[in-house]
């Protein structure tokens, strides 16, 4: 009896899990079994949906059947005729000014709708959590990563310092593999990756692999250049007016 009753509540547990995003489902214990109820819980939001929709509804319907009744009462003592059509006509469009007006039409939509497609594609075996939660956990993630960004690009300012112009060194003074020349610079530069050709008003150099480097207590980013002197194609291009050689990086 016992055993019933857990199994039960851990399957009630795993159709509530269900409506988490995907990319949670991986994090509950194994024993809720999200997976498998996942269809059902598509289901029982659509049930969900209905009941407060058919109430709703209802409740909608005679409140507009009343005033299709009040405009036809009054229009009867002014023109001697009972225009039945005015009842009709607001009873009729009741199911789209519920649906489209009111916010239990809203959240009935809501509730069916997204009822529907879980249990369709966890039927298929392409389960997906509630959408508005999705969505809530996409804004709360991309949040998350902002402030990341912003704390670690923050953090290595401090250590590099301030911004300072960049000084082109030997690989000797730098302590790199032989190469022509080494640009130093204070800050990471956007697109100058391994294999980018630097197209400088002399000639075209290649990046080797980017070095950081704690330089007189700050730090650098060090961006070996050999000439591009092959017959390989130029896939990836910057333009540079290269600084004068120094001997030393800083």
């Amino acid at each position: 009896m016992l055993r019933a009753i857990s199994s039960a509540f851990g399957f009630l547990t795993a159709m509530l899990a269900a409506l988490l995003p995907y990319r949670w489902w991986r994090q509950v214990p194994a024993a809720i079994p999200v997976g498998r109820a996942a269809f059902l819980s598509g289901i029982a939001t659509i049930l969900a949906g209905a009941a407060i929709g058919i109430p709703g509804f209802l409740d909608h319907a005679h409140g507009n059947a009343s005033l299709g009744l009040d405009a036809a009462i009054k229009d009867m003592y002014r023109t001697e005729v009972y225009r039945g059509d005015l009842v009709m006509g607001f009873s009729g469009l009741s199911v789209f000014t519920f649906l489209l007006v009111t916010p239990k039409g809203w959240l009935t939509l809501y509730l069916t709708i997204t009822g529907a497609v879980r249990a369709a594609a966890a039927w298929f075996d392409d389960p997906v959590g509630d959408p508005a939660l999705g969505l809530l956990d996409r804004w709360l993630l991309a949040g998350r990563d902002r402030a990341r960004a912003k704390f670690e690009r923050r953090t290595r300012e401090l250590k590099e310092g301030p911004d300072v112009p960049d000084r082109a060194v030997t690989a000797m003074s730098a302590g790199l593999p032989p190469c022509d020349v080494v640009i130093v610079a204070a800050r990471r530069k956007p697109g100058w990756d391994r294999g980018t050709v630097v197209v400088t008003p002399e000639t075209a150099y290649r990046i080797g692999d980017p070095v950081e480097k704690t330089i007189a207590g700050r730090l650098r980013t060090l961006y070996p250049l050999t000439e591009h002197a092959d017959l390989e194609a130029i896939r990836r291009s910057v333009h540079y007016d290269l600084p004068s050689k120094r001997d030393r990086p800083e």
